[in-house]
């Protein structure tokens, strides 16, 4: 099937986050908006077919979870990930974020530890603190120019912890975590008796030839839950929805009566229909899409050599991680000079954690055309100083 990734369907005045809020994120609307995690692209036909045959309807009451749901779901983690589940595993969710903030609550009493691994996805912070957690750091080591996790610190700190929060695949460090790795993170929690929490809402973000490993394949004896949704891969995360995948029916239940609790289920309307008919008829879909993000990737290297700003080569996502530590500024100059020299709205590293400090994180989910443009005014940014 032949998908258009040249021409941007997002734009300003749409109530598009990436556009509409760059005033208020950047103080300036003159930027190209390269910061939120979604895509400029058109989500593919199937899924706006299947929308709109919903929208036909014409009733829009409270929805059910049909088998066919379940079907597409199980089908498409057998055949994406050679990952074999029962479909009465998935348990439909109001979205990742969400469901970490429940399990959060469920799994864990107030001041006890959480884990999580910086630089990482900025939200992980809040989720631990607002919920009265003790946030606990297991910082990656940079080992020439690719994360690595450190599990000498995670041993040391596991006494202290209840839960772990992963990150599989990594943001922003583009991390696709091997067998291996994820195999002795969860020797180490089973030890420990910590549960982990696997975001895995990138699982189909990998680069042509990577393979991404659930967490649920290396987890052995380690209690796990695995979260994600069809919303990242298939630019539709302003539909909301997601899953979790739960094979100790005791903790599905559990989760599914707190979600009940906060009335937080995923049982809505067109989550439902257009997670459905995603991964039904998506299957060519990631291939390409990461194809041309490829392609968008080594546009920014090029446009990257032989200046003092690094990307790290990522394995998965369409979020480039960039070292701009060798251009000698503090993280307020160097959001001002990408806002103000360069004319580009970029995620600031030091969100993402102390570790993030000196780093920009661009998104590469865009047109060709958008990203050449980018890469001209950085250029001659670069080339002012």
């Amino acid at each position: 099937m032949h998908y258009d990734f040249n021409t941007a369907r997002q734009g300003p005045g749409t109530g598009c986050e990436k556009y509409d809020k760059r005033q208020q994120i950047f103080g300036t609307d003159a930027v190209i908006p390269l910061w939120v995690a979604d895509m400029d692209f058109a989500a593919p036909d199937y899924i706006r077919q299947a929308l709109l045959e919903r929208v036909a309807l014409r009733a829009y009451g409270y929805a059910e979870c049909m088998p066919a749901w379940r079907e597409a779901v199980a089908h498409w983690l057998r055949s994406q990930h050679r990952w074999a589940i029962e479909e009465d595993w998935l348990l439909p969710t109001a979205g990742v974020v969400p469901s970490l903030a429940l399990s959060i609550q469920l799994l864990s009493q107030p001041g006890e530890g959480v884990i999580i691994q910086p630089p990482v996805y900025f939200p992980f912070f809040g989720l631990v603190r607002e919920n009265q957690r003790k946030l606990l750091l297991n910082p990656l080591r940079e080992v020439d120019g690719r994360y690595q996790m450190d599990l000498e610190q995670l041993e040391a700190q596991a006494p202290r912890a209840r839960l772990l929060i992963l990150c599989n695949p990594h943001n922003p460090g583009g991390r696709a975590w091997s067998h291996q790795e994820l195999t002795e993170l969860a020797a180490i929690c089973a030890r420990h008796d910590i549960t982990v929490l696997s975001d895995e809402i990138h699982m189909d973000l990998t680069y042509p030839g990577i393979q991404h490993i659930p967490f649920a394949q290396a987890a052995g004896a380690c209690r796990h839950l695995t979260l994600s949704s069809s919303g990242k891969t298939f630019n539709t995360a302003g539909i909301g929805g997601g899953y979790a995948i739960i094979h100790d029916p005791a903790l599905r239940q559990r989760l599914q009566r707190v979600q009940n609790t906060f009335h937080l289920n995923g049982e809505t309307l067109f989550s439902l229909a257009a997670t459905e008919a995603a991964y039904r008829h998506g299957h060519d879909w990631p291939g390409e899409l990461m194809a041309h993000i490829a392609q968008n990737r080594d546009r920014v290297y090029a446009a990257c050599q032989g200046s003092p700003i690094h990307p790290m080569a990522p394995e998965a996502s369409y979020l480039l991680w960039l070292d701009c530590r060798p251009m000698g500024m503090n993280d307020e100059q160097l959001q001002r000079f990408f806002v103000e020299r360069a004319g580009l709205g970029l995620s600031a590293g030091i969100i993402f954690g102390a570790e993030g400090s000196g780093y920009m994180r661009i998104n590469l989910a865009t047109t060709p055309a958008i990203v050449d443009k980018a890469m001209t005014q950085l250029a001659q940014a670069l080339s002012d100083l």
